[in-house]
């Protein structure tokens, strides 16, 4: 009986390259044997530097927009003057805390997303990364938000 690999070398290739994450390409054949040419078999997850690029590059279109809320926001401070009654107090108070915020966890949160593109791995990470860099600017925008909120 003739000797019979276990597995033919196309598929033993195909494996080896789905293992090291590259995009592995088999030839199509139709029904006679005949070759159609090299079909992608899967496209492959995206590049590690996606997420803190993304992340990066919309940062600065969003800060001109939080400034312009920071101003408002100031606004409404001064004109109410010394006595705000606490339904003003508390926006404000948000605002702040989301302005001394914008000052340290944004830039830290964007040095760790680029970080933690050194391993495929931190996937998950990176996106929490991602997602920490924006909640200052959400929590400028909210407290401003709070201040146009009718009361009773």
């Amino acid at each position: 009986m003739p000797y019979r690999r276990s597995r033919p070398r196309a598929a033993a290739r195909n494996a080896a390259t789905l293992r090291s994450g590259r995009i592995a390409r088999t030839p199509r054949r139709v029904p006679g044997g005949r070759r159609l040419g090299a079909a992608p078999t899967g496209s492959g997850p995206a590049p590690r530097w996606t997420v803190p690029a993304v992340a990066t590059a919309l940062l600065p279109h969003l800060v001109p927009v939080v400034t312009g809320l920071l101003w408002i926001a100031l606004l409404a401070g001064a004109a109410c003057g010394p006595v705000c009654e606490p339904a003003v107090r508390g926006p404000l108070n948000v605002v702040t805390l989301g302005y001394s915020l914008s000052l340290t966890v944004t830039p830290a949160a964007l040095v760790l997303c680029w970080l933690l593109a050194i391993r495929r791995s931190w996937s998950a990470a990176r996106w929490i990364a991602a997602g920490l860099a924006y909640v200052p600017p959400a929590m400028i925008t909210l407290g401003v938000m709070l201040l146009f909120v009718p009361r009773p």
